[in-house]
């Protein structure tokens, strides 16, 4: 197995979704000006904060707001 080089240091999630919605995200990411992946840590990176700032998710002890 070859390793692929990319100009990131953050860790790669592999996931499974419906065609259809593949598709759709990635209109979504063209419209706006943003890569499919992008796009994708961003959603991610909203549904933790909502998780953190409801309680349903502890934010760890020193972890930066």
């Amino acid at each position: 197995m070859h390793e692929t080089l990319v100009a990131t240091n953050k860790s790669r999630i592999v996931s499974y979704v419906d065609p259809e919605i593949k598709e759709k995200l990635e209109r979504l990411a063209e419209v706006r000006l943003r890569s499919l992946s992008n796009l994708i840590e961003a959603a991610l990176v909203d549904e933790v904060a909502r998780a953190e700032a409801s309680g349903e998710l502890p934010k760890k002890t020193g972890q930066k707001n």
